[in-house]
């Protein structure tokens, strides 16, 4: 439980300035720099870019070597440096800051987490999944506020220094005190082993893949597993990137505000629900819930013009958004099992870094090009739908394998 807790305090701080609340800087550093929306949506894009090249060798440090030290190395790494934007004169500087953050991101934050929770977990890991990353929504209901008031009252660049600053002060202790790799290092087994061991009737998504991780690379199932990733990436920071500053040309920074609390207290919940639905109706009815309520999410702000819709769209939006940090884990155990979830792992972070690090930028791109999101939210729409279908035709095509 401790280290649920831990989870929860380490994604409601550092994450969220990766996702939900990174462009709430977007529209002052970019009038104070004279630079448009795509130029420093680029910045964030390097940050995710890395990750495409250095999760499964991440991935695969963090499940065979000391986790401990190396998240710890990390998240000092990443609040240092995340400091320095702070100092930024020229998108190029931004740019270099994104390039260390994202290195250290990889090490602090959803890969250790994810890792943690499924060696803590034979049992009810969709919830417990789901409870470890709902910080993200704790977080941004509690800063989205408060970076709104540093920003009008102090400016950008004191900003970025505040919230460094409490990045490392929450994260840090956590990961000292709190956080153990596995069960096994506290002498403990994990949350229903014993139980699972005595059932002789295994459900499909406690079944092991009977083929080498390696051979599974060229079948047909991981290939669709893959492109679903990428697009899940697409539209979590396509959604998350441009949201707030969508939101606030449509109604200021206030109700903007506003909306990114509803939306992220009302995803710690929806995190919950998820977890809940894959653990009580299997990981199909999780896909459909989560793709479904996001999609709405977009469909609802092509009207955003409506404050009513608006606060609908915030809702829709935070029942869904928990699609993209829980799923990925969820389906990796579901398909390949625990045994080799580390073995594997790090390519699916790696597709979903690949579209989380093109999917804020498409947006902001498509709103340059046609100075409205309307059809960016369309592509959106798109995408997700294509999600639901990779998904669950890569689990269904996988079962001849387990």
């Amino acid at each position: 439980m401790k280290d649920l807790v831990g989870a929860i305090l380490v994604t409601a701080t550092i994450v969220p300035s990766v996702m939900a609340l990174s462009n709430k800087f977007l529209i002052p550093v970019t009038r104070d720099m004279g630079i448009n929306r795509s130029t420093f949506s680029i910045g964030n894009a390097i940050l995710q870019a890395i990750g495409i090249f250095l999760a499964p060798f991440m991935t695969k440090k963090l499940a065979t070597g000391n986790l401990k030290i190396i998240q710890m190395v990390s998240i000092v790494i990443y609040c240092l440096v995340y400091a320095t934007y702070a100092l930024a004169n020229t998108p190029i500087h931004l740019y270099i800051t994104s390039f260390i953050l994202g290195i250290a991101y990889l090490g602090a934050t959803m890969i250790p987490i994810s890792i943690m929770i499924t060696n803590w977990f034979d049992k009810k890991r969709g919830l417990a999944m789901s409870l470890g990353l709902s910080g993200v929504g704790i977080g941004g209901f509690i800063l989205s506020p408060l970076i709104t008031y540093w920003l009008e009252n102090y400016g950008w660049r004191k900003t970025y220094l505040i919230f460094a600053v409490i990045m490392l002060a929450v994260s840090l202790p956590v990961n000292i005190f709190i956080f153990k790799k596995s069960p096994e290092d506290k002498g403990l087994k994990a949350y229903g082993a014993n139980e699972v061991a005595k059932n002789e009737k295994v459900r499909n998504n406690d079944l092991d893949l009977t083929i080498s991780t390696k051979e599974s690379l060229t079948k047909p199932f991981f290939i669709l597993l893959i492109l679903g990733m990428i697009l899940n990436g697409l539209i979590n920071t396509g959604a998350l990137g441009q949201f707030p500053p969508a939101l606030e040309e449509l109604h200021g920074p206030t109700v903007a505000a506003t909306i990114i609390s509803i939306y992220s207290v009302v995803g710690i919940f929806g995190k919950l629900i998820l977890g809940w639905v894959n653990d009580k109706f299997g990981i199909i009815k999780g896909i459909l819930f989560g793709c479904i309520t996001f999609g709405l999410a977009f469909l609802l702000i092509i009207f955003g013009s409506n404050i009513i819709i608006v606060y609908l769209m915030a809702i829709s939006f935070g029942l869904g958004n928990a699609m993209g940090a829980v799923m990925p884990p969820l389906i990796t155990s579901t398909i390949y099992g625990q045994k080799k979830y580390g073995e594997i792992y790090g390519y699916i972070s790696s597709a979903t870094q690949l579209g989380l690090t093109f999917g804020s930028i498409l947006v902001a791109w498509i709103f340059d090009i046609t100075g409205s999101y309307k059809p960016a939210w369309l592509v959106m729409i798109l995408f997700t739908i294509g999600v639901i279908v990779l998904w669950i035709t890569s689990i269904k095509a996988s079962l001849k394998y387990r």
